[in-house]
């Protein structure tokens, strides 16, 4: 794995991040804007900020770093401006402005490995990337992934191992799997760090193959670790039979809901859908490796071939924390 300051201790990354913070912001000309995105960015001051706190903390990474570490880091970058310009350059308006502002500010939470919610982690954490691109883009692989810069605690070190297991699974070097020249072979993964505290770790992992098929296929993993007892949690650990009971069956209504809704079909009948079954619903509940924290919520994730055909998409069931809190065991690791 290509780290992102691989060898640096807490104290050498805060230094670190003033740095940055001394830094000029970096970005790029306006007056040579020509994308849609560009123009946006420099006629909104709002955007322009975004935009040049996220191109400095790039640019302070950049820096420090070189050979390998550099590279993956400035080809990650160039995709990533890439596809901002694809996911947003077609909108127009409060809907154009609205996509620029959050991919530039997922963007540097990613670059700074900054969680989503809650008070952050004990021990510093860094973001890290592997990027090959394939023979004339042939075989691409673009993972965006974060760990502890110096894990000290059994969790820490548990997190780690879990990242390594995904670095371990990046297709590198496999080009001769490279189909004809209008079908790239490509493996994308991204974490996003959805709660942080010294007690608990939640991590996302969104990942996408295209081996060549019909089409590409995609899914959501996730990682959670009770970072004071350092083990990986399960759901038996946080609620008793009664609790995991009242999720499973507010979980089954809304994946009923959701399923009516999608096929459009108001007499809908989980009975005549041979891709439901809600032994997959409480397996999915039961190891919550399909499950993502926030301060305020908990979302289970059903990838498309779960629940469903690959035609109507991934589901999910959406719980609020504050029931999960009223259903979960006295003293369950859950965000604060």
């Amino acid at each position: 794995m290509r780290e992102i300051m691989q060898s640096f201790g807490k104290s050498a990354i805060a230094g670190f991040t003033l740095m940055a913070g001394a830094l000029p912001a970096v970005a790029f000309d306006c007056g040579k804007a020509q994308s849609v995105v560009e123009k946006a960015i420099c006629a909104d001051p709002k955007l322009k900020a975004a935009d040049d706190a996220m191109g400095t903390f790039y640019a302070a990474l950049r820096n420090v770093l070189d050979g390998d570490g550099r590279k993956d880091l400035v080809a990650s970058q160039r995709k990533w401006v890439k596809s901002r310009e694809d996911n947003c350059g077609y909108q127009q308006g409060t809907e154009l402005t609205s996509c620029i502002l959050t991919a530039t500010e997922e963007r540097y939470r990613l670059l700074s490995a900054a969680p989503e919610s809650g008070p952050g982690a004990s021990s510093t954490m860094v973001a890290s990337f592997i990027q090959q691109d394939g023979d004339q883009h042939h075989y691409d692989v673009d993972y965006t992934l974060a760990r502890f810069a110096k894990a000290s605690s059994p969790g820490e070190r548990l997190f780690n191992a879990e990242v390594r297991k995904i670095e371990k699974s990046a297709p590198l070097k496999r080009l001769k799997e490279a189909v004809g020249d209008e079908v790239p072979y490509a493996a994308f993964a991204a974490m996003t760090i959805t709660y942080a505290s010294p007690k608990l770790l939640s991590a996302k992992i969104d990942a996408w193959v295209n081996a060549g098929g019909a089409h590409g296929n995609g899914g959501t993993s996730s990682i959670n670790i009770d970072l004071g007892k350092g083990v990986a949690l399960k759901a038996s650990d946080l609620f008793d039979t009664k609790g995991q009971a009242a999720l499973k069956a507010d979980c089954v209504t809304q994946i009923f809901a959701q399923k009516k809704d999608r096929n459009d079909d108001l007499d809908f009948k989980p009975e005549d859908d041979p891709n439901y079954s809600e032994a997959t619903i409480v397996d999915h509940l039961k190891s919550l490796d399909s499950w993502s924290f926030w301060a305020d919520k908990a979302v289970v994730t059903f990838d498309a071939y779960s629940i469903g055909s690959y035609a109507e998409g991934p589901y999910e069931c959406e719980f609020a924390m504050t029931k999960l809190k009223s259903l979960a065991k006295p003293g369950a690791v859950l965000p604060e």
